[in-house]
């Protein structure tokens, strides 16, 4: 147990080493088979890039309640903020090394896959964003702290698959967002028990829906028109993510495009079930992932190298 500011953070944490189904089931158990095109040193950044999400994420969601708790967590981010900027030698390597294990781990990694600074910094500014709010005013809103938590491990991530061209970045950025928006729609239900409303309110009163409807889970006309508008703007994403692929190494990026289309799956069984989320949670059986994962074959096998 280290002594700098960061032990709530590293209990809850633990060790890095963990396996790969503890830590995609933990994860999400729709990216199981992006892990399987993987080379192992890729599966251990990708490892170490994920566990890096959850502790940040961990820090926000399960602080002790109050004021007290929120002092605490942005205590814990900030030393997260400094032991990335130990990673990236700022300002002396040598004299400050990362001081934990995941720091450690994310440093050896960095060095084969030159993981993007920004990522990580942005993802710390995006969880804290939940320290701040509960409800989104609007889509910009919205869409800057979806950029922070997906679009921005999405950069992380193409790294390690090998692209990290313009073209890539543009298809993280989107594909981050679709995924977000999936999520957000998947979870609504449960979100409002949590307290925490991620669609945003401009996009709710334009249907006459209000912040109570979400809480109390009322599944009506306005809100099945709402959802709509939602997963057209999510379908929107997953457009633009595969427009940009067509200029970028696509097959590099198969776990990238596993992970987009199995997500893509999850919105259409939303739609299937015209939007009600709030019975039951929308999840893909295993021949349904199959499925994505196969379609993400196709379309990179005909893409260029």
């Amino acid at each position: 147990m280290d002594g700098n500011g960061l032990t709530g953070a590293m209990e809850r944490l633990g060790t890095i080493p963990r396996t790969l189904s503890k830590l995609t089931q933990r994860s999400s158990s729709n990216f199981k088979f992006a892990f399987l095109f993987l080379r192992p040193e890729q599966r251990e950044g990708l490892k170490a890039v994920y566990e890096f999400c959850r502790v940040v994420d961990d820090i926000v969601d399960e602080r002790p309640p109050g004021p007290e708790g929120e002092a605490q967590a942005r205590r814990e981010l900030g030393e997260w903020t400094r032991e990335v900027a130990r990673i990236y030698g700022d300002p002396y390597r040598e004299d400050d090394p990362p001081r934990t294990e995941l720091g450690r781990e994310l440093l050896r990694t960095h060095a084969i896959f030159d993981y993007p600074r920004d990522g990580f910094d942005e993802i710390i500014a995006g969880v804290a964003m939940d320290l701040e709010r509960e409800l989104y005013d609007d889509w910009d809103q919205l869409r800057l702290y979806c950029y922070r938590v997906a679009s921005c491990v999405g950069f992380l991530c193409i790294a390690i698959f090998g692209d990290s061209s313009p073209a890539a970045r543009r298809y993280a950025e989107h594909l981050g967002l679709a995924l977000q928006y999936t999520n957000i729609l998947r979870d609504v239900a449960e979100d409002a028990a949590r307290g925490r409303i991620y669609l945003p309110l401009e996009l709710l009163e334009r249907h006459g829906v209000s912040r109570d409807d979400i809480m109390a889970q009322r599944y009506d006309d306005r809100f099945v028109a709402m959802a709509t508008d939602f997963a057209d703007a999510a379908e929107r994403e997953y457009r633009r993510a595969w427009a940009a692929l067509d200029d970028c190494d696509v097959r590099r990026l198969l776990p990238a495009e596993v992970m987009g289309r199995t997500y893509h799956r999850i919105l259409r069984e939303i739609r299937e079930r015209n939007y009600n989320v709030f019975t039951r949670r929308a999840t893909l059986r295993r021949r349904d992932k199959l499925k994505a994962a196969v379609a993400a074959l196709a379309r990179t096998s005909l893409g260029p190298r």
